[in-house]
């Protein structure tokens, strides 16, 4: 039965509206514009009596346009036939998951191409049937000119889609940045080649779904049962693949020093991708350099919990909770280095530092780090507790690369890590993970006083999500079409972006597991590493484990209370002074910060805006050595200014001990305040949708600098520390985590 004429036939029994229609519309009308006066006096009233009546018109019009467009197109559906409005939503939901890209532009372009296309069909196909020719002059000039100004814009926003978008904007750079400073030369090159020759090896477990894991000289290991840690695997996914979640393979590539000592282990993890197009394979640039300079290195086969159009039935059937799997598949792969390591007959015999270890992940992986380290330290599961775990391993360091925050929350909470060192980089161009989300995890990692760590992030401008892999590239969402609607030409090079990575990691490394401490002033101060990065604008956050905090904004809800029992804080003639969560680009923050803006335009001097923290009396020695250390955003860019560099934020930075002796040095001291960073990743004119979100920034400024300015300070009574702003007319700024190292 043909069902365009069955729904006719249906729609051919309903019968019409008698003449009564009239007096439902009028009446109906009349109440509804009663109603439309007394809810615009409501709200439009408080601002006066224009206000009253342009509003009130103003929001009757608006609603009448709108309901008519909608009228409209009912009207033209209730004409159309039926198979015509099935093949246009059928049309639009396949354009739509081509142009896919996480944002409403996706549906947009969409609805352009579904909306126009059918339009100039259409007219062709009735050009070509000869319908036009009986037409009056005048209308036929109507339709010519109407579907030619639709073919030339059908054209100009398919070359839009086509066409590569504009190449990255100017920011200020790092050599520009820190150009006033001079930087020793104290810290080895991260990047030279070591002295140790490489050896590559592979391992995994019988009946294996890849070959390259079954050569003749790989290692064989055991499966894993990780049913316990992830739900929804189809059939279809064990049929593809051979096993299921109770046969899990440990399958891995390592690259190792030729040597017969004792080296760190690293385990490198990727994140989600296309389940058959392998990731593991794509950090062979990190493996070479690290193995060179003395650490096992080991990239982790954990595609088959990868995502697979084919395998999860269109994603309809996609594993669930597989996350807290990649966690504990990593732990897994460390427990055979520590048998490895006390066994006989195997390359890795007495050769693995097992009190030395780092996990690096990324995407999805940069999370699974810090599952793993979570579940390191606890003796069951925290969601099932008939599952055992029992690790307990060394894990000194964990890396997160644009990694995911938040999809595995243990008990419904946020997890939390202490006592580990940590290093985040994420780039200002992510098209998969929007948001810097390492950022939330960077924040929750807390140290007890017990032990010497450090945790730092940095944010790269310029850098997307797949580069950090050698064979993901520039298309953040693999197979999508969605990347058309990105900006590629705004990334960095590949080239750039692997040697960004190799730099931050093999510093981080050398200073976790290696010891050298010298290393760690490159985190404060990007300035250090400013000979082996590529010129480019970084922002970076620092903290360790021997920072005193004075203010987390995290604590109450009073304002003027600090973390610190019995300290207060003061605001003076400021705009706004409150705390608040940070902003993100997508979704909320978790962390808080305290939000000061200010316009010193009709202020006098002695009405200069400031924010001061009194410290209560301290226990801790304080010393010229010790440094008074803090973060800070800026929380709206500065659009006055069309040179970036101009809108560089500067204020005053002072202290003041319990006998009102003072010094002041300003935020330039150690760094200007870099203005919000846009990552502009849609093409224009969108590209200014969700570009930019608060990047915190590190400042250090040692006492013995205060000093300096005023001799008669005595710094172990220090009492007062203040923010003035005056330096700049207006501005808007975040500061987080003031503390005294």
């Amino acid at each position: 039965m043909n069902i365009g004429n069955f729904v006719k036939k249906q729609r051919n029994k309903i019968k019409h509206l008698s003449n009564g229609w009239k007096g439902a519309l009028t009446s109906l009308s009349i109440t509804a514009l009663i109603i439309s006066i007394f809810m615009g006096y409501n709200i439009f009233k408080p601002s006066g009596m224009g206000a009253f009546l342009v509003g009130t018109m103003i929001l009757i019009l608006a609603t009448v346009l709108f309901s008519g467009v909608i009228s409209i197109v009912v009207h033209i559906i209730k004409k159309a036939p039926t198979r015509f409005i099935w093949m246009t939503i059928c049309s639009f939901l396949l354009i739509s998951l081509y142009f896919f890209s996480g944002t409403y532009v996706s549906l947009l372009v969409s609805l352009y191409f579904v909306i126009v296309i059918p339009i100039l069909g259409g007219f062709l196909w009735k050009q070509l049937k000869g319908e036009f020719k009986s037409i009056k002059l005048s209308k036929k000039i109507c339709v010519y000119s109407i579907n030619g100004i639709l073919t030339i814009f059908l054209l100009i926003i398919s070359f839009w889609v086509i066409k590569d978008s504009d190449s990255l904007e100017k920011r200020i750079n790092l050599s520009e940045l820190k150009n006033s400073k001079n930087y020793d030369s104290s810290i080895e090159n991260p990047i030279e080649k070591g002295s140790y020759s490489v050896k590559i090896i592979t391992y995994g477990s019988e009946n294996n779904y890849r070959k390259d894991f079954q050569l003749s000289d790989s290692l064989k290991t055991r499966t894993i049962d990780g049913s316990a840690f992830l739900e929804n695997w189809s059939k279809l996914r064990t049929s593809t693949l051979g096993f299921g979640p109770d046969k899990m393979p440990l399958n891995g590539r390592v690259w190792y020093p030729d040597s017969n000592e004792k080296h760190p282990l690293i385990i490198m993890v990727h994140g989600n991708h296309t389940m058959n197009d392998y990731s593991d394979e794509g950090y062979g640039y990190l493996g070479e350099l690290l193995a060179s300079r003395g650490y096992i290195f080991v990239s982790v086969d954990e595609n088959f919990l990868n995502s697979s159009f084919f395998e999860d039935l269109l994603l309809f059937h996609s594993l669930k909770r597989e996350n807290q799997a990649r966690g504990m598949l990593l732990l897994e792969h460390v427990k055979l280095f520590k048998e490895w390591n006390s066994s006989y007959d195997n390359p890795f015999s007495n050769k693995v530092d097992m009190n030395n270890i780092a996990l690096i992940g990324h995407s999805r992986g940069g999370e699974a780090v810090a599952i793993a380290s979570a579940f390191n330290k606890m003796k069951v599961h925290p969601d099932n507790g008939n599952v055992k775990l029992d690790y307990n391993f060394n894990i000194r360091a964990i890396v997160s690369i644009a990694g995911t925050d938040s999809q595995y929350k243990p008990l419904e909470r946020q997890l939390l890590l202490e006592d580990i060192n940590f290093l985040s980089i994420h780039g200002s161009h992510d098209m998969d993970v929007f948001s810097f989300q390492g950022m939330m995890q960077y924040d929750r990692i807390q140290f007890s006083g017990k032990g010497d760590f450090f945790k730092s992030y940095v944010y790269i401008y310029g850098a997307n999500h797949g580069q950090f892999n050698s064979t993901w590239g520039r298309n953040d969402l693999g197979v999508i079409g969605g990347m058309k609607l990105f900006n590629t030409n705004q990334l960095i090079s590949k080239e750039d972006q692997e040697q960004i990575a190799k730099v931050t990691i093999s510093s981080f490394l050398d200073a976790t597991l290696k010891g050298k401490i010298e290393n760690r002033k490159m985190f404060k101060d990007l300035g250090y590493a400013m000979k082996w990065l590529p010129d480019n604008l970084y922002l970076n956050n620092y903290q360790d484990s021997k920072t005193l905090i004075v203010s987390s904004f995290d604590e109450d809800i009073d304002i003027s209370s600090t973390t610190l029992k019995s300290g207060t804080i003061s605001g003076e003639n400021l705009e706004i002074w409150k705390e608040t969560k940070v902003d993100f680009k997508f979704g909320d923050n978790e962390f808080n910060s305290v939000f000061l803006k200010w316009d010193n335009k009709e202020k006098s001097a002695s009405k200069v805006p400031s924010y001061i923290i009194t410290l209560p009396d301290l226990e801790t020695n304080i010393s010229e050595s010790s440094s008074i250390i803090f973060s800070m955003a800026e929380n709206n860019e500065n659009e006055r200014l069309k040179e970036y560099k101009d809108a560089l934020i500067d204020l005053t930075i002072s202290i003041e001990d319990s006998l009102g002796n003072k010094a002041s040095i300003p935020l330039s001291h150690f760094s200007p305040l870099v203005p919000m960073v846009e990552g502009k990743i849609l093409k224009k004119p969108f590209s200014k949708s969700n570009s930019k979100e608060p990047i915190f920034q590190y400042f250090e400024f040692e006492l013995k600098d205060f000093l300096h300015e005023n001799k008669s300070l005595d710094i172990t009574k220090l009492k007062k520390i203040g923010f003035t702003f005056d330096k700049i007319e207006k501005g808007s700024i975040l500061i987080d985590d003031i503390g005294i190292r």
